[in-house]
């Protein structure tokens, strides 16, 4: 996490969080397929947990 906001943007009781993730491989360099996979997970997984929402 590098920024959280609050404000009169969101509706009341809402956060905004902002997120930085570093995915690599040590043998290959990571397509744009596999990293949308793996960002996909990463979504669905928010999504299911923290009932997080793409702004």
């Amino acid at each position: 996490v590098f920024d959280v906001y609050t404000g009169d943007k969101l509706p009341e009781g809402k956060k905004s969080y902002a997120l930085s993730f570093t995915l690599q491989d040590e043998a290959q360099t990571l397509t744009d397929k596999q990293i949308d996979a793996v960002m996909q997970k990463i979504i669905y997984n928010l999504a299911q947990t923290a009932k997080a929402e793409i702004r």
